[in-house]
């Protein structure tokens, strides 16, 4: 595959996280608006602080997306709506570690094509999403104490 082929293939993929992270947005947004009952407001501003660096992480990628060429998304992808709070928790802890997986992989990518630059860029985004993880992952076990333990 020529160079030109990878780095079309890059943005493409770059261009899939965007669509997820603009998703994401929308859906810590949903679920904070949705929230009720017990811890509702500690459990609010942990997801509109996750939707802030959500907006960032996008921001990142849609600037990367530019800078190598292509057109970034304004699409975002559809998300499930668990109702149970501690299901929606539970759902995002997920999401950030497939996220983090997700960025390893085009950083991997990025420095096949020698993008030492966007390699480093996508390793911090994925550095972020595993702390994303764990931060849900504790919320769940504050929340509600009994749980059993995500892992991360």
């Amino acid at each position: 595959m020529t160079r030109q082929r990878r780095i079309e293939s890059l943005i493409a993929r770059l261009n899939e996280d965007l669509a997820r992270k603009l998703g994401n947005i929308i859906r810590y947004n949903y679920q904070a608006a949705k929230a009720a009952g017990r811890n509702v407001e500690q459990m609010r501003q942990l997801l509109r602080a996750e939707a802030a660096e959500e907006l960032d992480h996008a921001a990142e990628l849609a600037e990367l997306i530019v800078d190598m060429g292509g057109e970034p998304t304004t699409t975002p992808v559809e998300f499930d709506k668990p109702h149970c709070r501690k299901a929606m928790l539970e759902l995002d802890a997920m999401l950030e570690r497939d996220d983090m997986s997700r960025y390893l992989e085009l950083a991997r990518l990025a420095a096949d094509l020698e993008e030492v630059e966007l390699q480093a860029r996508l390793e911090a985004i994925a550095a972020a999403e595993g702390r994303q993880s764990r931060k849900l992952a504790q919320a769940v076990r504050t929340m509600w104490p009994s749980s059993a333990a995500i892992t991360h």
